[in-house]
């Protein structure tokens, strides 16, 4: 009867490392509230640092992936150019049609031709403006825009049971993986301590 107790060592320690890890893993979300036990306070880690680890993540996007300096790059490249330029045309292209066929008039003495000459001259001037343009209304709009506050508070404001869904979601595996981890360690450490027992003599049937 004592040696299947002795026996039965690595399977309790097992169920107590993977227990343990269970735990650990669950507190990384709950509570997700504060609560107190026994005099300590006790509230899951993401819930109790989910505002330093907000404004961790924004200083980090901001810093090392996206930046305004990024986005400039962008607006400044011939390709852009080109395609605001080619956007601009559509605009006042229609906009003459739209003029021309509410004003019959008007379309006797405008035609197509002539329409197309004035748009191709306006569109060779203002081509050469684009890029001064988006440079100054860049300049506006970053003077408005702070990704790293903007970062922050949504990352502030997200839902914890959202979040949570979403990293299980995401990291499911690893994290069954880390309970796992701790059954297998638990009864090895339990097989190591029946061995010593065993080879110590302390073991008696």
């Amino acid at each position: 009867m004592r040696i299947l107790l002795y026996c039965s060592l690595p399977f309790i320690t097992a169920l107590i490392g993977w227990f343990t890890n269970f735990l650990a893993v669950k507190m990384i979300f709950r509570p997700r509230r504060e609560v107190r036990i026994a005099g300590f306070k006790i509230i899951g880690l993401i819930p109790k640092r989910k505002h330093d680890l907000a404004v961790k993540i924004a200083e980090t996007i901001e810093k090392e992936l996206i930046s305004h300096r990024d986005i400039r790059e962008i607006l400044q490249t011939e390709d852009f150019h080109l395609h605001t330029g080619n956007v601009i045309k559509k605009r006042i292209d229609r906009f003459i049609d739209e003029k021309l066929a509410a004003n019959p008039l008007l379309s006797m003495f405008v035609t197509p031709e002539v329409a197309g000459k004035l748009t191709e001259t306006l569109m060779e001037e203002l081509q050469k403006e684009i890029p001064g343009l988006i440079d100054s209304l860049f300049e506006s709009v970053e003077k408005k825009i702070d990704f790293r506050k903007i970062i922050q508070e949504k990352i502030d404001g997200f839902d914890l049971s959202r979040l949570e869904s979403i990293i299980y979601a995401i990291a499911a595996k690893e994290l069954k993986a880390i309970e796992i981890f701790g059954g297998v360690l638990g009864f090895v450490v339990g097989l190591l301590q029946l061995l010593i027992l065993f080879a110590g003599g302390g073991v008696h049937v």
